[in-house]
């Protein structure tokens, strides 16, 4: 125990400071109050994204787009403070978890070669990530294609998703392969760098990354077959092999159910609970979503000498970023506070 106090002296106490700075259902009630995206920008003006949103002009055409490369401008510069804040080994497994961002990116660069944009209006799309990942985002933009894009990344850690889904991509011309392939590559890759950490580390995070992809499974279950139409064979092809779905079983069992009823049956008791009575995806989606939230909270809560810390804040401020975007696109619709409060994540529903 003494050597992980020591190991998490200086990086627990700056995650501390760090998480001290999320947003509180207060903000969010005035947040969600503001009569428009001009006056929801003044008032998180005044809370840690004060920096982010500097010069940021609501009245642009591109307001929405560029409150997004912002945001999650945020996010990056949050990573590599954490990153910076722990010890060699702990924060090469948080550049894994980095992966996830820069895996985003590859897929607004697929996009803009699909659609054959020009390079420089592609780069006007992709997330600021300096310094948090080694690709040269601007460059494969101007790889002309995405067999030249898959040729030009071979030799790192890209090649091989790439080259998975490349086939298909080809003879269906859809980008849906690649998309997934990049998903599923993510995943495996943040889960083999728990190798990096202590037994105890390894343990509690190896927990949280099951759980993730046991919710995510289940989402992209409910959302291959309800909105694509996917057939059990197809839906199998792209689950997760981890959590309680690392068996080919339990993943057909989940691939083949019919329905929202029958995928509840079929999952492992603390999960079937969790969705006794949801009564479609939505339900689904909305108590999964608390689950995920309750567990991030509970690690928090946790003394800060482990990988829980961290790990749970950077997923937390990853939340709140899919929050205020959620809150501007509401503002730009003008929708009412009640059709967006939603949509955000259980506990705030007492702020209106």
């Amino acid at each position: 125990m003494i050597f992980q106090v020591l190991r998490y002296a200086y990086g627990g106490a700056k995650v501390m400071a760090m998480k001290s700075r999320l947003l509180t259902p207060e903000d969010y009630r005035y947040l969600l109050k503001a009569r428009d995206l001009q006056e929801m920008a003044g008032y998180l003006m005044s809370t840690a994204y004060g920096p982010a949103l500097k010069d940021w002009d609501w009245r642009s055409p591109d307001a929405e787009a560029d409150l997004n490369r912002r945001l999650y401008g945020d996010l990056a510069q949050a990573f590599l403070k954490v990153r910076r804040g722990l010890m060699r080994r702990e924060a090469r497994f948080l550049e894994r978890l980095a992966v996830r961002l820069a895996a985003e990116n590859l897929k607004v660069v697929l996009r803009a070669l699909h659609q054959g944009l020009a390079p420089e209006e592609a780069a006007r799309k992709l997330l600021p990530l300096n310094g948090l990942t080694p690709l040269n985002f601007g460059e494969l933009v101007r790889q002309g294609n995405i067999p030249a894009l898959a040729d030009h990344l071979a030799p790192t850690i890209w090649g091989m998703p790439l080259a998975r889904g490349l086939p298909r991509y080809q003879q269906e011309q859809s980008l849906f392969p690649l998309e997934m392939s990049l998903d599923l590559f993510v995943f495996d890759y943040l889960r083999q760098g728990l190798k990096h950490l202590s037994r105890t580390d390894r343990r509690l995070a190896g927990r949280v990354l099951d759980l993730r992809a046991d919710i995510t499974n289940i989402l992209w279950v409910g959302r291959f077959r309800e909105i694509y139409g996917f057939p059990g064979e197809e839906i199998y092809q792209y689950l997760i092999e981890a959590g309680s779905f690392i068996k080919p079983q339990a993943r057909r069992d989940l691939a083949f159910a019919r329905d929202t009823a029958e995928m509840a049956a079929r999952l492992p008791r603390p999960l079937q609970t969790r969705l006794a009575g949801a009564a479609d995806r939505v339900a689904v989606e909305e108590r999964l979503t608390a689950y995920w939230a309750e567990t991030l909270a509970k690690l928090q809560r946790l003394p800060p000498f482990q990988m829980g810390l961290p790990l749970s804040y950077l997923f937390l401020k990853e939340m709140e970023i899919h929050h205020l975007i959620t809150l501007a696109t509401g503002k730009l619709l003008n929708l009412p506070a009640e059709r967006v409060l939603p949509q955000l994540r259980p506990g705030l529903a007492g702020v209106i």
